[in-house]
């Protein structure tokens, strides 16, 4: 099985004010004075974005993975090409006359965080000539500003070579969901995000807000999804089949709050676990075993599980699962 992630690449840079007395927090907003010097401690510089971690992710579960992604000549972009060859995945660039790559800045705060995130504004794009073996699926995500031309490109390579397509937008695709992003919908086979971000596209699409998940499920499915699989952060997750059968499993409590890549690191484990031929309850639970395990860690997907570690937890977990 191969699959060819598409996507943008970004460094996540993690640091901790949690207890910073310069730095003043309440229970939604965090302040700090002009002028002041802050003392911060500079937890890990990782690999992120949702492309590199998901890629990241399904390597380590077995699966075979291209990444497709935007690059330029800069440090940035050069510490990115090494983890993704110390994580042996295949880095197909597009190389962008950019003067930094992409950066995000995570501020911790005890257990929630602000994301400094930095885009370079390029107009992406995608050839399907630079894919020197075809993909058994692709896996559609998250691309910076100005992203129209290469999911249309990606959706013309799929429709040309009959390639299911499993979409994951990102912020700016959900920002404006214009032809592009619509089309995309409806030629996906598969989606993965969050509960928000499926109100979110259901709106847009329906005009409806739709906070039951059951019928949000099943409206998102009318648009030819044949599966769905939406996370709901400590409330467990949501999954839809092709026979309608709409399915909920709980969560676990993780061991740590770093949220980073653990959206990305349910998708790489629910994705390989499916195309492996598991049921969608085992696909959801290994899901949420690996997210648990990236939260517990600092980066994005530094905690991410390799098969066998996945196997061994799944065996030694139970979870709350039903079908709704």
């Amino acid at each position: 099985m191969n699959v060819l992630i598409v996507g943008s690449s970004l460094i996540d840079l993690f640091v901790d004010l949690e207890q910073n007395t310069k730095v003043s927090v309440t229970h939604d907003s965090a302040s700090f004075k002009l002028g002041d010097k802050i003392p911060v401690d500079i937890k890990s510089l990782s690999l992120g974005g949702n492309g590199g971690n998901v890629s990241a992710g399904l390597k380590k579960l077995g699966v075979n993975v291209s990444f497709y992604t935007y690059l330029g000549s800069d440090v940035l972009s050069s510490f990115i090409k090494q983890v993704m060859r110390d994580e042996n995945v295949e880095v197909i660039s597009e190389n962008e006359e950019v003067t930094t790559g992409s950066l995000s800045i995570i501020l911790n705060f005890g257990n929630d965080r602000v994301i400094l995130s930095h885009h370079n504004v390029s107009n992406h794009s995608f050839e399907g000539s630079k894919i020197a073996q075809k993909p058994d699926i692709i896996f559609l995500t998250s691309i910076g500003k100005v992203w129209e031309d290469a999911y249309k490109n990606v959706l013309s390579y799929a429709q040309e070579n009959s390639i299911p397509i499993a979409l994951s937008p990102g912020s700016e695709q959900l920002k404006n969901m214009d032809e592009a992003f619509i089309q995309s919908v409806h030629q996906s086979k598969m989606l993965f995000c969050n509960k928000e971000e499926a109100q979110m596209i259901a709106e847009k699409l329906s005009g409806e807000n739709l906070p039951d998940i059951k019928r949000l499920l099943a409206v998102i499915k009318t648009y030819g999804f044949e599966l769905l699989s939406i996370t709901d952060g400590e409330n467990g997750a949501y999954s839809m089949d092709n026979s309608n059968t709409m399915y909920k499993i709980s969560s676990l409590k993780p061991e740590g709050y770093e949220k980073t890549g653990a959206g990305d690191a349910y998708a790489a484990a629910f994705l390989a676990s499916y195309l492996k031929g598991e049921g969608v309850f085992e696909s959801m639970k290994k899901g949420v075993i690996n997210s648990v395990s990236v939260m517990s860690k600092i980066g994005a997907h530094t905690g991410q599980l390799k098969a066998e570690q996945l196997e061994e937890k799944a065996k030694q977990t139970e979870l709350n699962a039903e079908i709704i």
